[in-house]
Order: structure tokens, then sequence, then C-alpha cells
């Protein structure tokens, strides 16, 4: 009777054929069963962990939901994730080398081999086979895929013989695996390719946008950019972006060239037929195809808090050359800081650091920082400026390289000499001392109530949902080969002891982000 030892999926190369043949059914239970024992509540989040190549998850309670059996994991999705076994990881290093080569036999006796000995390295090509676990830890789809994607409304894309196709949530192939290419599922409908060609077929598997594109996006807010064949006397464009609707009906004129499609609908775009030397020029157009920035600027950011930094080259009459000046545009395209600062970050916590070259001619700026209507809440006193959350930043006032805390207001917290600040993610920092010691947490209003006195040899990682990755700092080489994570609460209570050699952000199992 095949029992399943800790050691079986690595160890064993039979196993993988085995499983997929369904041979001995009762391996597929014992796999099932020890999913089970291990299975929790079911959470919207779950943190993937990996321990000497195996890969599982964790949920906020530390509890291995699905246990480290698997060789490879992808992305969640309508509770599903995909999982690997039989795939070959190289560790990080050098490869192991060995000598070989036939002895000459004698008799009984042994020669020793010829000091020209042939030196080898064992390549493994291994890519294993791919299935799908819910978020109970049962393999509900059993492996049998050279590649997947992540389901989303339901299917997802699975490889079968070099081309693909998709399976819904339980494991029948919807549409054929008759394509080079696949996206995912998005408002009913994926991009597909065949020899170079890109459409969009439905949940169906029909083809309801006609494969004619050079390359397609996914579908969102009803909208998708998708990149036609075009040919220009003026430039070298082989193909211009146009937006699409659901029905496959072009929304944009074809004398825009569309980049990048933002979040809030908006798009760049530069004019298609524009001569070589004008190009990267870009504006603003919406999804209807009207124009909202005309295509002035030589780059155009992503929003946040409603505005989104711009930049143009002037050119500075000192010394005759163009310099990048920037600014920020809101989202009918008006200039609300105008493009005359020589650095400029964008938005976060409606505030921003800019700056603007001094008169001393030695390369340096002076920093200063403005709320969303330009108005100025520090003014250009200082050489150095980094903002780190709502109340907090890092400045400097003559010397860039003498830092010190202060306030939103300018008041000074705290010197920072021979200090290190880290940032952990969602807006809180950690302070340390130059032995990477913790001394104090800065941002989140979260009440956090670690006595960093008693946590001097714990080095805090990264934060999110009210949990702290650390490990425990390493003192010399050997150390710092085996350094393991844990998960801290913020009363300082070990969640995790610190034993996994990864653990990833927490990431929702329904749906892509």
């Amino acid at each position: 009777m095949w029992k399943l030892k800790k050691n079986t999926l690595s160890d064993d190369d039979n196993f993988l054929e085995i499983l997929l043949d369904m041979k001995y059914p009762i391996l597929f239970l014992v796999i099932t069963f020890y999913s089970i024992a291990f299975a929790q509540k079911e959470k919207n989040y779950l943190a993937q962990v990996r321990l000497d190549g195996k890969h599982g998850f964790i949920n906020a309670s530390g509890h291995e939901v699905i246990p480290l059996l698997y060789d490879d994991v992808g992305s969640w999705g309508n509770n599903f994730v995909a999982v690997n076994i039989g795939k070959y990881t190289p560790k990080v290093g050098l490869p192991v080398m060995e000598s070989v080569g036939p002895q000459e036999i004698e008799g009984n006796n042994s020669v020793e081999p010829n000091k020209d000995k042939t030196v080898s390295i064992e390549i493994k090509d291994k890519i294993g086979k791919w299935g799908y676990c819910d978020i109970t830890g049962v393999l509900v789809i059993p492996v049998q895929f050279t590649n997947t994607t992540f389901f989303n409304e339901g299917m997802a894309g699975v490889e079968i013989n070099n081309k693909w196709g998709f399976i819904n949530t339980q494991g029948k192939i919807v549409v054929q695996p008759i394509y080079d290419t696949i996206g995912y599922f998005s408002q009913g409908l994926a991009k597909v390719a065949k020899n170079g060609l890109y459409g969009y077929i439905d949940l169906k598997g029909q083809e309801v946008i006609k494969l004619q594109y050079a390359g397609a996006n996914a579908f969102a807010n009803g909208y998708a950019l998708v990149f036609e064949k075009y040919a220009s006397k003026n430039n070298n464009k082989k193909n211009i972006g146009r937006l699409i609707n659901l029905k496959g009906e072009t929304v944009t004129d074809a004398k825009y060239d569309l980049d990048l499609v933002f979040s809030n609908g908006l798009a760049t775009f530069s004019l298609a037929d524009e001569k070589s030397e004008d190009s990267f020029v870009f504006g603003l157009v919406n999804r209807k195809g009207q124009i909202v920035a005309q295509p002035i600027y030589r780059e155009i950011l992503d929003f946040s808090d409603g505005l989104a930094r711009v930049m143009v080259y002037k050119r500075d009459k000192r010394y005759n050359e163009y310099n990048p000046n920037f600014g920020y545009i809101d989202t009918k395209g008006n200039e609300v800081v105008k493009t005359i600062y020589a650095k400029a970050e964008p938005f976060s916590y409606s505030k921003a650091v800019i700056a603007r070259s001094d008169d001393k001619d030695d390369g340096d700026l002076d920093h200063a920082l403005i709320n969303t209507k330009g108005e100025f809440i520090l003014g250009f006193n200082w050489r150095q400026l980094t903002l780190l959350d709502n109340n907090h930043l890092l400045a400097s006032i003559k010397n860039k390289h003498e830092t010190i805390m202060i306030n939103g207001q300018g008041k000074k917290i705290m010197p920072f000499e021979d200090k290190r600040i880290v940032a952990l993610g969602d807006g809180l920092f950690i302070i340390t001392n130059i032995n990477d010691e913790p001394i104090a947490f800065v941002g989140s209003d979260k009440k956090i109530a670690i006595d960093l006195s008693k946590n001097k040899n714990r080095k805090f990682v990264s934060y999110q949902f009210d949990l702290i990755r650390f490990n425990y700092l390493s003192r010399n080489y050997e150390e710092s080969l085996n350094i393991k994570l844990g998960l801290l609460d913020l009363k300082g209570n070990v969640i995790v002891e610190p034993k996994y050699d990864e653990i990833s952000d927490f990431m929702p199992t329904e749906s892509i982000e």
C-alpha cells in the first residue's frame, strides 16, 4: 500500500506519473485528507510560504491552510490557486560539479581513473504539471497541465500540447486548446491569439471580436486597448494603440496612438503620424475619444490624489541646454501646478515634494512641500525632503547628508545621525540604529505595543494586515545563509515562529487585484 512521506513529492520520480494516471487513487485521497487536516475556515486573504523548495499558504492566524507540498504555486482567483508538482527550481548559489569517468577494471582491483577527469554539471529540466487547490487545501483539479493561469469569472487558462484553452472550476475544458496566447476573462471576454493576430472570445469560447490586432489588453470598465498595424511616412511606427468597446467598436480616432490607459479611464496618446523629431510627445484622451490634454508633454505619469505629474523640456538660457521641467495636471487637463520645477514627486497623502534649482550652481536643489491646490505647506528651505506619511518627513536643511525627521509643519522631531529608516509597507516605517536594531516605529495610526527594547535581535521586514514579518539579525556569514521569516502581531506576540524561507504578501483568494 502506498504511503505519503514528507519527502515523497521531491524524491519519488514516479509520483507524478502515478498521480496523473490515477492508477492508484488512494494517493490522491492521501493528499486530500492530508490537506483537510490542515484546513481552516475560509479566509479572504492568504500568504504564500516557502521552505526547502516547497510551497504552501498560511492564513492571518499562521495556520497552514495549504500544506507545503508543492514545487510551485500560482496566483489566486475565484478561491482557487494553481499548484505544481514536479517542477525543478535550482537553489541559489554555485552549481555542484562532480568528477565522473569510468574506472578501469583489472580483475577484482580498481585502477585509479585517468587524472584528466571529465567535469560535468547535472542540469535538470523539469517543468512539472499544474492543477488547482481550493481555499481549504483540497486538490480539486488534479495536476495534469503543462501551464496554467489564475481563475477569473469562473475560467482559467491551461496549456496542453503547446496550445492554450480554458477550463471551468470543475476542471472541464470549455474552450479547446487551440490558441498560441491567451489572457484572462474580464467583463465576459478574454483576449486570445493565433498566428500573431489577437482578438477576444466570450465565456462560451465564441470568437466575438475577430482575431485582427497586433496586440491586445484585457477589458476594464467597458473598454480595452488594442494595437493595430500601421504604416506612417513620417516615422517608424508599425502599430498604433486604439480603444475598443465590448462590441469591438473602435472609439478613438486612428490619428491618435494610445500608449497607457489609467484607472480613471483617461489614456495617454501621441499623434500617430507625427514626425520622428516630434515623437514621444503625449496628451490625454478619454474613453469617448475626446482630447482632454493636448499632446505637449514628454511624460505623463498615472494620477494620484486627482493629479498627474507631467514633464516638458525647456531651454536653460544660462547654459543653452534643454532640461526637464515638471508640473501637475488634473483630470480635465488643467495645469494646476505649472511645469517650472526641476523635480516633482507623485502626490501621496494629498501632498507632494517639489524642487527648484538654486542660484549657487552647485548641482543641489531647494525642496518644498505643496498640497493638491499647488499651495505651499513648506517653502523652499530644504536641501532634501522625503515624505514618509501624512505627518512625517525626512529633511535636510543645509547639508543634504545631515538628515533630521520633521512633522508636517516643519518642526524637528529627532536628529537622524547614525540612524536608518526602512519602509515596511502600508504607511509604516521602522527606525533602526546602524546595527539594524529597531528604535522606533513611524507612521500608521495603529496602536503598536511592541516593546522594542526586547526586540534588539529582530529585524522587521514588512508590514501588512496588522502583522509584521521579521527574522533574527544575523551576526555572521553562516547565520546569514539560514535566515528564516516569521510573523508578529502589533502587541509583539509571535504568530509564526521564524521558520520559512519566504513569506509573501497576503493576497485575496477570490479575485485578482
